[in-house]
């Protein structure tokens, strides 16, 4: 049985709905630069798949591929698809509004995009500026990557120094799921930070992305294997179906919201 949103019939998409409960996945990404060797949309079609697989783990209708988040630290780069940011706020809290109007009021937002990660944050809150008739949720990159990526599990297995964005992780997630779009015939010198912010104390600037890894790569993919993919994805997956239960069960949050907005009215 598919749980993805686009192959599912009317009348099966009322049944589906029902059996998971109520519960709908927005896979979100970008399409991006990640290096000269993996494809633009990396980010939408690994957090695709992670879905693809908790979904067959913990069951939940999955949104179609959903490629507006921010990315405008690479707009410098051919491909980039960076929306405007009150578009991209707007767009989302629609499509959260017509995700519920089809019966599912438990929407969980999948962040497989580091530059989503602040913006999600702020959509969070933006949604209490009104009464909802749905509940929010969000499993952003620490949720589900980080406890992997620090785990002695994966540290045994992973070769490089440094490993950000298009490196052995990344590369051998694309090569586990499409083999063909990775390109390692033309990967680059590895992307180490460049540091040209460093005479700065701590903080950020919009160019903090921008000096350290103007190429849109940071890291070493030389070291990727599909084999380190399958065991990413997999964990990930896990994860993510843990949260979907756990989302599936929860009974207080919506109480809580409900409770929230009787008391925003004076």
């Amino acid at each position: 049985m598919s749980w993805k949103w686009e192959e599912l019939t009317s009348p099966e998409f009322t049944a589906t709905v029902e059996a998971c409960q109520g519960v709908c996945l927005v896979p979100m990404g970008v399409l991006e630069k990640h290096g000269d060797h993996l494809p633009l949309g990396i980010d939408v079609l690994h957090i695709m798949n992670v879905a693809e697989r908790a979904a067959a783990i913990e069951p939940a209708i999955i949104f179609p591929q959903y490629y507006f988040g921010q990315i405008h630290e690479a707009r410098q780069w051919s491909g980039t698809i960076a929306l405007k940011h009150d578009l991209l706020f707007a767009l989302l809290e629609n499509v959260c509004e017509e995700i519920s109007r089809n019966g599912m009021k438990k929407i969980v937002l999948l962040n497989g995009h580091g530059g989503n990660e602040s913006m999600l944050a702020l959509f969070l809150f933006r949604m209490l500026e009104q009464e909802r008739d749905f509940t929010l949720y969000t499993i952003r990159l620490s949720h589900y990557m980080s406890p992997v990526l620090t785990s002695l599990e994966w540290k045994a297995q992973m070769v490089s120094a440094f490993d950000e964005h298009g490196g052995e992780g990344e590369t051998s997630t694309m090569m586990a799921i499409n083999p063909d779009l990775v390109k390692m015939d033309a990967l680059s010198a590895p992307g180490n930070p460049l540091k040209r912010l460093q005479h700065l104390p701590p903080g950020s600037t919009p160019a903090w992305w921008y000096a350290d890894y103007p190429d849109h790569y940071a890291g070493d993919a030389t070291h990727a294997t599909p084999e380190k993919g399958e065991f990413l994805i997999n964990a990930y997956s896990q994860k993510v179906a843990e949260h979907i239960k756990a989302i599936k069960e929860d009974t207080v949050t919506p109480q809580l919201l409900q409770e929230f907005y009787s008391r925003t009215q004076h």
